[in-house]
């Protein structure tokens, strides 16, 4: 196929290479001095050029942080995309995107679009668990004076990110604590010798009670706010938080500061600590989008 690629960080560099390498033409705009990372990939001068070589135009993930423009942070500021104006230039390629808002996505059925959110691929939120997983472990070992290695870690959550996390931790020797709601989670954590607790709903929220005092980092992955003042008073001081929940999160950092609890929110980790190995995630994902279609393109 004729791919065109437009805008991104690293991730999408090295998408561009991953889907050059599977013997796509692909053409990219908007990823600044990108030559030689995107192998046989070829970079186009302007946008126009990208669009007309493709049959499907992939936009980054998030496709626009403005809701206006897309998402170009390796370009210039003063070059941009307005999103309105490649629709307009679409025709009927297929538009691909990670985290259309609601805004964008009226944009599109407004102009008749073809388009598809691949951020809402189980496939990738299953792949990407690793890579995040993988960045969390670094600012635990960042953040934390001891070795993860015999120190007491607590997962909020047992999804995806959260089984897996809990996985490499107790390989490097943490001693590990899972909080979840649902039965079959917490069973599935016990079968993995980990230490595991229910969450109590209280006032239509899930609270962890009893995080145990010996406790050096809490791992939040419940997109809730689950950490609220309330139970952060509790909390040793010397415990460093690390939320993984996508917004609104699920810890209350602004509280976290006033009562001096160190608190990180670790949002995108993938693309920030393994580009490489995220961006030939996303070009895999997206083969099996382009693949599983049944309209020809």
């Amino acid at each position: 196929m004729n791919l065109a690629i437009l805008g991104g960080d690293q991730r999408q560099v090295f998408m561009a290479r991953r889907l050059a390498e599977s013997g796509h033409s692909v053409f990219v705009w908007g990823l600044g001095a990108c030559d030689a990372e995107i192998g046989a990939a070829k970079v186009c001068a302007c946008w126009e050029d990208a669009v007309n070589a493709s049959n499907a135009v992939i936009l980054p993930l998030p496709a626009s942080s403005d809701g206006v423009r897309v998402h170009c942070p390796l370009q210039c500021e003063d070059v941009f995309l307005r999103i309105p104006a490649l629709l307009d230039k679409l025709g009927d390629r297929l538009l691909l995107g990670g985290r259309f808002t609601e805004a964008l996505r009226g944009i599109a059925e407004q102009k008749g679009a073809r388009w598809i959110d691949y951020y809402e691929s189980e496939v990738l939120q299953l792949k990407n668990a690793l890579p995040t997983a993988e960045g969390a472990i670094s600012i635990a070992m960042r953040e934390l004076p001891v070795t993860l290695d015999g120190t007491h870690a607590v997962i909020l959550g047992y999804g995806r990110i959260g089984s897996l996390l809990a996985e490499k931790l107790y390989l490097l020797g943490a001693r590990v604590t899972v909080y979840a709601r649902r039965s079959e989670q917490l069973t599935q954590a016990s079968l993995h010798h980990h230490t595991v607790r229910r969450m109590i709903c209280e006032g239509g929220h899930s609270v962890p009670q009893g995080i145990p005092q010996d406790c050096r980092v809490i791992f939040n992955t419940v997109p809730r706010w689950i950490l609220t003042r309330e139970q952060l008073v509790k909390l040793p001081k010397n415990c460093v938080l690390i939320d993984l929940a996508s917004a609104p999160g699920g810890i209350d950092h602004n509280a976290a500061a006033e009562l001096g609890i160190r608190s990180i929110w670790g949002t995108s980790l993938p693309g920030r600590y393994t580009p490489e190995s995220a961006g030939y995630i996303l070009g895999e994902v997206i083969e099996d989008i382009l693949s599983d279609l049944d309209t020809q393109l």
